[in-house]
């Protein structure tokens, strides 16, 4: 079998790079990114009459489950508790979620870990971390049990599906298999998308493992059948998804930052409860009416679980260490040239304030 990157469902960032080719932002490429910056940072006047702040955070894609949280902090009101006036935009993959922010046309965004390093660490992006969303990886690599792979050595030589080319999860797989000793270049990596797809494509023999999102794993084992897997945490820990501002935003003193994340600390508390799920899901139908009720509800006690993994008092928390191991880990993949200061990495104060309003 080639390495056919066409299988599934493609969410390539390349044709995006052709399309953005003229924007003058951020033009992320595989294993990198190059930034072509026209301007970072919005319009400075975010104050209304009332004293209230207006802002915009956009999603790192469309209006789905996984960022289900900042929809309930602003349909129960606790954005507007913080007198936060938050406009909730859907992006199109981190790669614009990014530039976004970077451009100006959002105050506040969420990218996967590895991405904002590498935007930090190769091209010194003013873009900054503020807070974790998830306290472990989304990312799993699944299996079938009469071909189980149980590890990352177990794929040299062999094909293991990936969401999209040159995205979080062909580096985190890239990351995975140097540090079990195997040539990355050994494994195939087609692109099988998201969804229940490419547990088809490796009954029918096409690819070996296929990493996705846990929640698609949880679906295909409740749905479709059984699978063997394991985190991508195991082998290659790495920060998860992160809510991101720009440095302009930083350097301008405003308190956006600190009620956006007050506000969602609020939602997760109120979101991690069972009896609050059936509200939660219609918060989220207000924003994609097309949302599978059941699928949601099947879905929130693992997207609860990555919220709280590392411990109800510690939802958002920020780990230094995990974030300057993971920036070594890409180093030492080449996807990063040289290590970035932690403090051009992450603000930790945003948070803390956050946490006393």
């Amino acid at each position: 079998m080639k390495n056919d990157r066409s299988i599934g469902a493609p969410v390539s960032r390349r044709s995006f790079l052709r399309a953005s080719a003229t924007a003058g932002l951020l033009l992320p490429s595989a294993g990198g990114m190059t930034l072509l910056l026209s301007g970072c940072g919005g319009d400075d006047n975010k104050v209304n009459a009332d004293g209230s702040i207006s802002g915009s955070y956009m999603t790192a894609s469309g209006m789905t489950l996984s960022f289900v949280e900042t929809m309930v902090a602003k349909e129960r009101g606790f954005f507007s508790e913080y007198g936060l006036n938050l406009d909730i935009k859907g992006g199109q993959g981190t790669a614009t979620a990014i530039q976004a922010v970077l451009g100006g046309s959002a105050d506040l965004t969420r990218a996967n870990g590895i991405n904002a390093i590498i935007a930090v660490a190769n091209e010194q992006a003013p873009f900054i971390s503020i807070a974790s969303v998830r306290q472990k990886s989304q990312f799993e690599v699944v299996s079938l049990p009469n071909k189980p792979i149980r590890n990352p050595a177990e794929l040299a030589g062999r094909t293991c599906g990936i969401v999209s080319t040159g995205g979080a999860t062909e580096n985190l797989l890239d990351v995975m298999l140097i540090n079990a000793g195997v040539n990355p270049k050994s494994v195939k990596r087609p692109v099988t998308g998201v969804g229940t797809a490419a547990y088809e494509l490796a009954r029918k023999g096409q690819v070996d493992a296929w990493i996705c999102v846990n929640t698609d794993r949880a679906t295909i084992q409740k749905d479709v059948g059984e699978v063997v897997f394991f985190s991508t945490d195991d082998f290659a820990p790495m920060p998860s998804d992160s809510y991101n501002t720009s440095s302009k935003m930083v350097e301008s003193g405003s308190d956006m930052p600190v009620k956006f994340l007050a506000g969602v600390l609020k939602a997760i508390d109120y979101a991690s409860k069972e009896e609050n799920w059936d509200q939660v899901i219609n918060d989220l139908r207000k924003y994609n009416p097309e949302a599978d009720a059941a699928q949601a509800r099947a879905e929130l006690p693992l997207l609860v679980e990555s919220w709280l993994a590392a411990g109800p008092d510690k939802a958002l928390e920020m780990n230094d260490q995990t974030w300057l191991t993971g920036q070594e880990s890409l180093i030492k993949a080449k996807l990063v040239k040289s290590a970035a200061p932690i403090d051009k990495l992450v603000n930790r104060t945003y948070l803390e304030r956050a946490r006393n309003l």
